[in-house]
């Protein structure tokens, strides 16, 4: 399990370093640039010329600082420069910038108006800069010098290691805070922080390392972490091997209540998929031209005509699941239908695409189901039940599925790049798998077949939705490994969903 911190979460847990069990700052620090150094004198080797370590006034430029420190006493040609009044430093950064220059190493103060063209300058004549202007407590946007600074630093052929995260991204959403340093590796410190899993914040940190710099790990339930990235091993939990006595009937039945005529192929995915994730019998429920359009290409599905909320009741009374909403119009009608039958049910239940958008922001309801809820909306649905516009929720992904998992009681899996499980008890996972070749038609309702088979075959709600997320983004890794990202289709997706489960109880066998 790799854990992610909040900045507000990082801090407390220095805080409790420090005050609480006593280790000094200068210490965390002297470890902290030490492994910057590390780093970049392992880049050196293969890049030689002049490091540039550029600080800002705080403690993230003092990491900065002892790094260069370590690299010139290892011999590397090290420059040093600090943005700012030297006059507001903080006090752990003047004594490492003392200690520094004891040892013959002198910074250069920049500020103002120069700051561009003189770091410019500097960063020219340089192979590889060291980024500590600002550190995770970054939480305005960067402007003045400092984004002078970052502009300066952004030469194509320098690499840049970024100290704990690239100035100018907030470490809790992963956003640009104005402007931002691209940085081609990120040293980060004990543990890795949201910002360096989600989008944009992810394709500027770079490779991202987290080192041990001795923060108490017995310490770390004191912070409340909530967040962590979802591995591999929560595949196996959701599929594990099966016994040998067993029959269709012990993996369950699914209901898939998907499809329009001129739209039928989101039902025959969402179904394929769960049969794909090892649910014993899936149904797909539809109008009777649907279902009879569908009706050769079903093989091991099943189709069921359904005239209204009647029909879809007793169809789900045989039934251990449900997914609702592939292609389904975001029409008052689907909104009734999905109430009428959702509320009444105390079956496992998934909601999707048509049948989110129909509920718009009328949702607070589920939070009374007797059933588990799992919801799987892209960024724009999200933004139909939460009253926001798109931007609004990338611009803080993790609020917005909290705040609908708190809402509903749901456990929510919000779509996209580095996609997020919320759940309502506040826990986050984070699935760093996946590729931009997922980003065509049809993906999402591969999503639903997945999490909605498992949870038909009775697996926890928690545990399908992240099993599932992380199964359907290792699939779309290894559909795009055969046939390129471009190429990648849906239902290469489902074909890839066998193999992957194939080669994890390889290693379980």
């Amino acid at each position: 399990m790799t854990t992610l911190l909040s900045r507000e979460q990082m801090r407390e847990l220095d805080r409790i370093a420090i005050e609480d069990v006593g280790i000094p700052s200068l210490v965390l620090m002297e470890v902290a640039g030490r492994a910057v150094a590390d780093a970049v004198h392992r880049l050196h080797a293969d890049d030689p010329g002049l490091v540039l370590a550029v600080a800002g006034r705080g403690n993230n430029g003092g990491d900065a600082v002892v790094a260069a420190r370590h690299l010139a006493e290892r011999g590397v040609p090290v420059e040093v420069v600090v943005l700012g009044d030297p006059d507001k430093l903080s006090d752990d950064l003047r004594y490492e910038l003392e200690i520094a220059a004891a040892l013959g190493l002198d910074a250069t103060f920049l500020e103002g108006d120069v700051v561009e063209s003189r770091l410019r300058a500097l960063a020219e004549h340089a192979s590889i800069a060291i980024d500590g202007i600002f550190g995770t407590g970054l939480d305005r946007p960067v402007e003045g010098m400092y984004a002078a600074a970052i502009a300066a630093l952004g030469l194509d052929d320098l690499t840049v290691v970024a100290v704990d995260i690239p100035s100018g991204i907030d470490a809790n959403t992963g956003q640009v805070l104005g402007v931002a340093i691209e940085a081609d590796l990120t040293v980060t410190f004990q543990h890795p922080k949201l910002g360096h899993v989600l989008y944009p914040g992810r394709a500027y940190a770079g490779e991202v390392r987290a080192v041990d710099i001795g923060l108490p790990s017995s310490r770390l339930a004191d912070v409340e972490p909530w967040a962590e990235i979802v591995e591999d091993d929560e595949i196996d939990l959701a599929a594990p091997l099966r016994a040998p006595d067993t029959h269709k009937g012990t993996y369950g039945h699914l209901l898939v209540v998907a499809g329009v005529p001129d739209r039928p192929g989101a039902a025959l995915l969402t179904g394929r998929a769960a049969l794909r994730v090892g649910t014993g019998l899936v149904s797909i429920g539809s109008d009777a031209r649907t279902i009879e359009r569908i009706a050769g290409q079903l093989d091991e599905l099943m189709g069921i005509s359904l005239s209204g909320v009647a029909d879809l009741h007793a169809a789900l009374e045989k039934r251990t699941a449900l997914v609702i909403g592939p292609s389904l119009p975001p029409t008052e009608a689907t909104k009734k239908l999905v109430r009428d039958v959702v509320e009444a049910t105390r079956k496992p239940v998934l909601i999707d695409a048509g049948a989110l958008v129909a509920l718009g922001q009328d949702v607070e309801w589920l939070s009374n189901r007797e059933g588990p809820t799992v919801l799987t909306p892209h960024p724009g649905e999200m933004g139909t039940l939460l009253g926001l516009d798109t931007p609004a929720i990338q611009s803080d992904r993790v609020l917005a599925a909290t705040t609908l998992a708190r809402k509903t009681a749901a456990h929510v899996v919000l779509k996209g790049a580095s996609s997020l499980v919320a759940s309502p008890d506040g826990q986050v996972g984070v699935i760093v798998a996946g590729n931009a070749g997922m980003a065509t038609g049809g993906t999402g309702d591969v999503l639903s077949g997945i999490i909605g088979g498992l949870l038909a075959q009775g697996v926890d709600p928690q545990v399908a939705a992240r099993g599932g997320a992380q199964l359907h983004a290792r699939a779309g890794d290894a559909a795009a490994k055969a046939v390129g990202e471009p190429a990648l289709l849906a239902s290469d997706l489902i074909r890839a969903v066998g193999e992957v489960l194939a080669a994890r109880q390889r290693e379980d066998v």
